[in-house]
């Protein structure tokens, strides 16, 4: 899949420590970004954050849809990932729906790509939602499935050997933290989980 033309969605993305608004004066540096991100489950290394420093904290508010993982026939989509807002010193970035009209265009392009490349109706078996959660039986899925969050000191994307899988009673529970392997918690990496004892976000401990 092809990001859109503008480079306002793109797989990868280097987060500026100053930032111009709409009208490209300076606002000073950023305090906060507000990320869109789609993460398509036959992409093995997702979307990729650079200039993530000790002390910042990733923040996961909402996540939807539905993967599978047996659909392995598919030609690789690629994950997307856009700066929907930041908050600098000064002001936001886009202070009005007028001024972020090219960044919500380019979204919406990149979701329809997405949606023309996956048919819904082929997703029947081995689904996952965001959190590891089976939609239809309820169950967790320890090995596989769901979002992964790999902070600056896992050095990259991980993969679902047994030094990453879940332990414990994940299947009912959830990708609870006291279910983490030890490799996980050495490497700062963490399992978005929306239930009491789990995750939704992760401070940085090194650049």
């Amino acid at each position: 899949m092809s990001t859109d033309s503008t480079g306002l969605v793109t797989p990868s993305l280097t987060l500026p420590l100053k930032m111009n608004d709409s009208e490209g004066v300076n606002i000073g540096q950023v305090e906060a970004f507000k990320l869109f991100a789609a993460i398509t489950a036959n992409d093995d290394t997702g979307i990729i954050i650079d200039n993530v420093l000790p002390g910042d904290e990733i923040i996961i508010y909402d996540a939807s849809g539905i993967s599978s993982f047996r659909m392995t026939d598919m030609k690789k989509v690629k994950a997307v990932v856009g700066i929907a807002n930041a908050l600098a010193t000064k002001a936001l970035v886009f202070a009005t729906d007028g001024a972020a009209l090219p960044f919500t265009k380019a979204w919406n392009s990149a979701l329809d790509k997405i949606g023309d490349a996956v048919d819904d109706g082929k997703i029947k078996h081995s689904r996952r939602d965001a959190y590891g959660r089976d939609p239809g039986s309820g169950d967790y899925a320890k090995n596989e499935g769901g979002l992964i969050v790999c902070m600056p000191k896992a050095r990259g994307a991980v993969y679902a050997t047994n030094d990453y899988h879940l332990k414990g009673d994940t299947k009912n529970k959830g990708r609870k933290t006291k279910y983490y392997p030890s490799k996980a918690e050495k490497n700062n990496v963490w399992y978005p989980c929306n239930v009491e004892g789990g995750r939704m976000s992760g401070v940085a401990q090194e650049a």
